[in-house]
């Protein structure tokens, strides 16, 4: 673990993740994550951000520099489907559209508790959609998101089979959130190394988001859903973090159902490390394996 990761980690814990267990007043919690942006980098001049809206769903291009029109990364941001935004995750958005020269599509889908479940997944299918109907082979378009939207991706997947669409040809996972009942075993075990998110605060989190819909419904927790038939994947986690287990589990029960998973352990690092990736070293080194895994896949 570099200096500058345990830097980090010990200023979230401090700081955000203290935040987390208050956040009930969902307005005021989301100005404070707006503020946390300090931790991020400014976007460089020559990063191309066009907003577009697909099927009613706004979303954003993100390029930089040469791109290949006919692919693309279809991304879902974090933030417990509370809070986040496309622009929280702009740095991640350009640096893999750098590494893969692939175009990356933010998706500005609905949060709860105004929008609660299932709005977050309508609009990511209908954003899917949108892709297909302007065009783009399913081979060509990755899916790819962290925390809940790492959840959400996987929701979505599930979703489409189910409608009998064709499955995009990978996706790339960073921490989801892929269990709504907190059953993970880390969530107990690592709470206290945990450097952001806390129990109370996951439960919070999915409250707001299912109401009093059942948790361990597969499009709310896509780890109970029949996950035969999906797309290749790259799943990253931190060996400390609370959602290890979501992880762990998902991979193992892709594998187990004849998918490909592939998953990477990342010692000691932070939620979602790889959005500091001007900061983490470690963040650069995840975000180059996610990229090469793209190219790879999508070649």
């Amino acid at each position: 673990m570099s200096i500058r990761a345990a830097l980090i980690s010990f200023i979230m814990k401090q700081t955000i993740k203290r935040q987390f267990d208050s956040l009930d007043d969902v307005a005021t919690f989301r100005e404070q994550m707006a503020g946390a942006g300090a931790l991020g980098a400014s976007t460089p001049s020559d990063v191309a951000v066009v907003p577009v809206e697909l099927k009613g769903v706004a979303c954003e291009w993100v390029t930089r520099g040469d791109t290949d029109q006919n692919q693309v990364l279809v991304y879902f941001h974090g933030g417990g489907y509370v809070f986040g935004s496309p622009e929280s995750h702009r740095e991640l958005a350009w640096r893999l559209a750098e590494l893969t020269g692939i175009r990356v599509l933010m998706v500005d889908y609905r949060l709860a508790p105004e929008h609660p479940f299932p709005a977050a997944i309508d609009d990511a299918t209908a954003c899917y959609r949108g892709l297909l109907d302007e065009g783009f082979e399913a081979r060509n378009i990755a899916f790819g998101g962290d925390s809940a939207g790492g959840g959400l991706a996987a929701a979505a997947l599930l979703n489409l089979k189910n409608l009998g669409l064709p499955q995009p040809r990978c996706a790339v996972l960073l921490s989801p959130w892929v269990d709504l009942t907190q059953s993970g075993e880390s969530i107990q075990v690592n709470q206290d190394a945990e450097a952001i998110l806390t129990p109370k605060a996951l439960q919070t989190m999915a409250n707001k988001y299912l109401g009093d819909l059942d948790p361990a419904a597969p499009l709310a927790s896509p780890l109970f859903g029949e996950l035969s038939g999906l797309p290749p994947m790259l799943i990253h986690v931190g060996s400390t973090e609370i959602l290890r287990n979501d992880a762990e589990r998902f991979h193992n029960k892709i594998n187990l159902a004849g998918g490909e998973s592939e998953l990477t352990v990342w010692k000691k690092m932070p939620h979602v490390f790889q959005v500091f990736a001007s900061r983490i070293p470690e963040g650069k080194t995840a975000i180059v394996e996610l990229a090469d895994f793209l190219k790879t896949k999508l070649a």
